[in-house]
């Protein structure tokens, strides 16, 4: 048996970000419902920044457009959040061998698991307040907001962890 089997999975615990997300599903709710209104009830036309003119007709079109898409994007934020509560852990788990950690909300894949010898940085971005813990794996790159961290973590600190296990140590 390898030393690096011994280690025991440290578990650093993220809150799941419904507030995040409903926040921008309603905002997204009241654009859609801004434009449907201005859709049914314009009749001047449109002048978008002194560029493009549109008359009554184009108007009612952009403000469809413009709310079906504002839909849409609400859409998917539910979808998100329909998404992260499938998710039964919602944490980082810092094993022997890799690491796992949850998939955005609208990623393919509940969870990413990253082999620890395929890592090759950990930082958090941007360095003096970190906002981000960044976890690269070759060409990909893979982000927790440091608003998911709960329970005495911090982005800085499980990027500690990381390191240490990629480097060989026991930090946990």
């Amino acid at each position: 048996m390898k030393t690096g089997d011994r280690v025991k999975p440290t578990v650093v615990p993220l809150r799941r970000p419904y507030p995040e997300i409903a926040l921008g599903a309603l905002m997204f709710m009241g654009c859609a419902a801004f434009f449907a209104h201005r859709a049914s009830t314009n009749d001047r036309g449109l002048i978008l920044n002194g560029i493009i003119h549109f008359d009554p007709g184009g108007a009612d079109t952009f403000y469809t457009v413009m709310a079906l898409l504002s839909l849409g994007i609400a859409g998917l934020a539910l979808a998100g959040a329909l998404r992260v509560a499938q998710i039964k852990e919602f944490r980082i788990l810092v094993g022997p061998k890799s690491v796992t950690f949850p998939a955005g909300p609208l990623y393919r894949a509940k969870e990413v698991t990253v082999p620890l010898d395929r890592i090759v940085a950990v930082e958090t971005q941007p360095a003096a307040k970190p906002v981000t813990l960044v976890v690269r794996e070759d060409d990909v790159a893979y982000a927790i907001p440091s608003r998911w961290f709960t329970g005495g973590w911090s982005a800085r600190e499980a990027a500690e962890v990381i390191i240490a296990r990629v480097r060989g140590g026991t930090m946990s």
